[in-house]
């Protein structure tokens, strides 16, 4: 029963722990954004003709954004990693006798989300650069 309800902390519990902190983060950097985008409003009214604004505008897009998509998907990907070992452990528990069944299941299931998963991870990552520098290159020359 001890064991039980360890694994019930570690695969049912710790991944509401990431997911409430995938939460925090969104909403922090949400937070965080729209605070400078008001500062870019204010930048935008009083120092358009400024070469300040754009050098500004270049380092935020291309520095902010990589991190930005990193902690995003990073805490996305914690959470469902964790989901999915506890949907796991769920059956192995509960159903044993169709253990033998579902183990291959999960496990070719488990590996395609992986991979489709990574791949868009790194999709995301490298375009988060090429759209930071694009758009920060349209506005320094617009």
């Amino acid at each position: 029963f001890f064991f039980f309800l360890l694994f019930l902390f570690f695969f049912f519990f710790f991944p509401l722990f990431f997911f409430s902190l995938f939460l925090l983060f969104f909403f922090f950097f949400s937070f965080f954004f729209f605070f400078f985008f008001l500062f870019f409003l204010f930048f935008f009214f009083f120092f358009f003709s400024s070469f300040l604004f754009f050098f500004f505008l270049f380092f935020f897009f291309s520095f902010f954004s990589f991190f930005f998509f990193f902690f995003f998907f990073f805490f996305f990907f914690l959470f469902f990693f964790f989901f999915f070992f506890s949907f796991f452990f769920f059956f192995f528990f509960f159903f044993f006798p169709f253990f033998f069944f579902f183990f291959p299941l999960f496990f070719s299931f488990l590996f395609f989300f992986l991979f489709f998963f990574f791949f868009f991870f790194f999709f995301l990552f490298f375009f988060s650069f090429f759209f930071s520098f694009f758009f920060s290159f349209f506005f320094f020359f617009f």
